[in-house]
C-alpha cells in the first residue's frame, strides 16, 4: 500500500511538470511548432492553418462571398489600445468592443478582439499563409470573436467562435498610419512589457479595396490551435517600408528583461504551413482564380511555348547558315 501511495505522488508530480511544459512554446527548436502537437493535440488536427493559398484550386461565389460590412473601423474609439509584447508577437488589444463585422458569408457578427503580427528576418518570408508558394515579409491578422457568444474566451474553442482577417505586407512607401504604432515599440522591448497607446481608426491600417478575399476554414495558428476559425485573406497588401520593417525585427525580443544575456528578437514567429486535406478554398472574384504553373503545356508532346520558340530560331538560324552552301552547289 505505501508503494502504491508513493507510486501516485509520484505519478501526481508528474502531471505537474507535464501540464505546466504544455504552457511553453516556441517557434524554433524542441519546442517549435513540429512538436506543438505534443502538448496541445489539437495541432495535429485536420483544418489547421495556416495554408498555402493555390490560386488554381480556388471555387469563386460571388453570390455567397459578398462584400464585408464593417461596423466602427472607421471612427476613433474614447478607449486607449493596449500595446503589448507577449513573447510571440506585437498584438494591439482593442478595448472598446464596438468595431464589428458582417456579411461575407460570415453568418454572424463578430467583434473586433486584437490584432497582431508575423513577420521574418528577411523580406523573403515572415507571413504564415503563402500565396503560390510565395511568403511576404509580414502579415496582419485582426481577431474577432463571435457576438453571440459574449466575449473572447468563450468564443475561443467553438467551431464558429472566431473570424481572422489576414493581411499580406509588401516593401513599399513609408506608412505614417502604422508608424503610430511603431514609434512605442521603445516601451515594450522585451516579453510581458505593455503601454497604452492613442487609438487609430482600424480602416485606416488597411488597404483601400477589401472586395477581393479568399476564404477557408481553419484554427489558431498558435497553440492550442483550436479549430474554431473562419478565416478571410485579402488579395490586395499594405505597403511599409524597409526601415519600419526593420523596426519589428531589431526592436522586439522574446526574452524578458529581467531574464538578462543577449536580447533574442523575435522574428520568424510564424507557422509553416499545414495541409489542406479536404477543405475547400473560395474566392469572391474570378481574378483570384488563375495558374500559377510554368511553362504551359501544348500538343507538341508536352513542349512548351518558350521551348518551341526556342527551338523555332535555332532551327530558322541553321537553315541561313546553309543557305550559302545549297546556292552555291546550285550554281556550280
Amino acid at each position: 500500500m505505501a508503494l502504491l501511495r508513493q507510486l501516485c505522488i509520484i505519478a501526481s508530480q508528474l502531471t505537474v511538470v507535464l501540464s505546466s511544459a504544455g504552457n511553453i512554446w516556441t517557434y524554433k527548436g524542441s519546442l517549435g511548432p513540429e512538436h506543438w502537437h505534443l502538448d496541445y493535440p489539437h495541432c495535429g488536427g485536420i483544418r489547421q492553418s495556416p495554408i498555402d493559398l493555390q490560386t488554381r484550386d480556388v471555387i469563386v461565389d460571388q453570390t455567397y462571398l459578398s462584400p464585408l460590412y464593417f461596423s466602427g473601423y472607421d471612427r476613433v474609439s474614447n478607449l486607449d489600445y493596449t500595446l503589448e509584447n507577449n513573447g510571440h508577437t506585437v498584438q494591439v488589444g482593442l478595448n472598446d468592443k464596438t468595431m464589428m463585422i458582417s456579411g461575407g458569408g460570415l453568418g454572424a457578427t463578430f467583434v473586433a478582439e486584437q490584432f497582431h503580427f508575423h513577420w521574418g528576418a528577411v523580406d523573403e518570408r515572415g507571413s504564415e499563409h503563402s500565396l503560390n508558394g510565395r511568403h511576404f515579409p509580414m502579415e496582419m491578422h485582426i481577431v474577432h470573436y463571435n457576438k453571440k457568444y459574449g466575449n473572447f474566451s468563450s468564443s475561443l474553442n467553438k467551431t464558429d467562435g472566431l473570424a481572422v482577417l489576414g493581411f499580406f505586407f509588401e516593401i513599399g512607401r513609408f506608412n505614417v498610419h502604422f508608424e503610430e504604432i511603431i514609434e512605442h515599440f521603445g516601451d515594450i522591448q522585451f516579453k510581458n512589457q505593455q503601454v497604452n497607446i492613442k487609438s487609430i481608426p482600424m480602416i485606416d491600417l488597411m488597404p483601400a479595396r477589401l472586395t477581393n478575399y479568399y476564404r477557408y476554414v481553419g484554427s489558431l495558428t498558435t497553440p492550442p490551435c483550436y479549430e474554431s476559425v473562419i478565416w478571410t485573406i485579402f488579395n490586395e497588401t499594405i505597403e511599409i517600408a524597409e526601415e519600419q520593417l526593420e523596426e519589428f525585427r531589431t526592436t522586439i525580443f522574446e526574452n524578458d528583461r529581467s531574464e538578462g544575456g543577449v536580447s533574442i528578437d523575435i522574428s520568424d514567429d510564424y507557422r509553416p504551413v499545414q495541409c489542406m486535406f479536404r477543405r475547400r478554398l473560395y474566392a469572391s472574384h474570378p481574378s483570384l482564380k488563375f495558374d500559377m504553373a510554368t511553362p504551359r503545356e501544348t500538343g507538341n508532346g508536352g513542349v512548351s511555348n518558350q521551348s518551341s520558340r526556342l527551338l523555332f530560331f535555332t532551327c530558322l538560324i541553321f537553315l541561313r547558315l546553309l543557305l550559302p552552301i545549297f546556292s552555291l552547289k546550285i550554281a556550280l
